[in-house]
């Protein structure tokens, strides 16, 4: 318990402590960026070489929205620079260790599962364990959020933690099924995080987006290399941390980075929250893989993999910033009714689209 808060005490410490922002050192934020999506787009190369050699291809099936064999795995070279970015961040030493033992361990077990195939529950109890360490590191810290106190807090706030990074790792694993579609709206958050984060949150979105720029050149506007699961685990932590480091660490009111970050991750978040509701509707086994999400459908109506991709994170982007002006022109409580102003939009949004786009469609009748 006392080391414990000892961690939460050095975040509140560090969050005051360490404002320089990006946007404060423009030139050593440029080199920062292309620093590391040079790291990532040579480990990525290397990967690409390698699978080739090996033969770790991922070959295309009847649920799938490639036609020819592909190497996978590829999220590695994004994965490495996030490892990079966590070690030298200016964090708390527990919150830089936390953060890279979850990234390691949801990378190493995604890898695994593109190689040697999981079975989901074993897949879920992996990802429960992976997580875990930075849940733990950022339970002092979000504990004061809650309106109970003592190890009740630590235990209820390092839950909702592993919730909401198990949400995100998995959000961004449905929603990988078309080329660039899961970088392109993570480094979106990058750079939402970016522009409205501060200190060491800023920095890394900033890392984010740059890990996601070094991978796209080989997934899009066509894949020559998959991210797999290995990358969809990773970046999904990422911008789970992301949004739960953007909460305070005292029980201040919820700023408008959080806000700005939450609206931008809800064309994914709505797409799976409203796909997985449907298919429950139909009696559908949840475990078994399917076609049926928003973006999948859109693809399968004759729209491209870049067109669906952009479109995804175009909108994220125009919510998260619309909510940040929002916020700071009105304040806190006018960007978290600006926000499920927006979920209640897209939500709508999401069943009439998909009632367009499945009408027709192979397996679709129940639309």
């Amino acid at each position: 318990m006392p080391e414990l808060q000892a961690v939460g005490d050095d975040q509140t410490a560090a969050a005051r402590g360490r404002r320089v922002n990006p946007a404060d050192t423009p030139l050593l934020a440029l080199l920062a960026a292309l620093l590391l999506a040079a790291v990532s787009a040579a480990g990525t190369a290397v990967w690409w070489h390698r699978a080739q050699r090996g033969g770790w291809m991922d070959l295309p099936g009847h649920r799938s929205n490639h036609s020819r064999p592909t190497p996978r795995g590829g999220g590695v070279g994004m994965l490495a620079t996030l490892l990079l970015a966590a070690l030298l961040l200016p964090w708390p030493l527990a919150l830089r260790l936390g953060l890279t033992a979850s990234l390691l361990l949801v990378g190493l077990l995604g890898l695994l599962d593109d190689y040697r195939g999981l079975r989901p529950g074993w897949k879920l109890l992996g990802q429960v364990l992976a997580v875990l360490p930075l849940a733990i590191t950022l339970a002092p810290g979000l504990a004061d959020l809650l309106p109970v106190a003592g190890m009740v807090a630590l235990l209820l706030s390092a839950g909702l933690a592993a919730c909401v990074l198990l949400f995100f790792v998995n959000a961004w694993n449905f929603m990988d099924g078309i080329d660039g579609i899961a970088a392109l709206s993570a480094a979106m958050l990058g750079l939402v995080a970016l522009l409205v984060g501060s200190g060491a949150l800023a920095w890394f979105g900033l890392a984010l987006a740059a890990a996601c720029a070094g991978f796209l050149p080989w997934n899009l506007p066509r894949a020559r290399l998959f991210m797999g699961d290995a990358g969809s685990h990773a970046l999904g932590l990422a911008v789970g941390a992301l949004l739960l480091l953007a909460l305070p660490a005292t029980g201040t009111s919820v700023p408008i980075a959080f806000w700005a970050l939450l609206t931008a991750s809800l064309p994914f978040a709505i797409d799976v929250l409203a796909t997985l509701g449907r298919r429950t509707l139909d009696g559908e086994p949840l475990a078994h893989a399917h076609r049926r999400h928003l973006y999948q459908l859109a693809v399968r109506k004759g729209y491209s993999h870049a067109r669906v991709a952009l479109a995804y994170a175009g909108l994220g982007a125009a919510l998260g910033s619309g909510v940040a002006m929002i916020g700071r022109a009105q304040g806190e409580d006018a960007a978290g009714l600006a926000l499920a102003a927006a979920t209640a939009a897209l939500a709508l949004a999401w069943s009439l689209l998909r009632g367009r786009l499945a009408a027709g469609l192979e397996g679709e009748a129940r639309a």
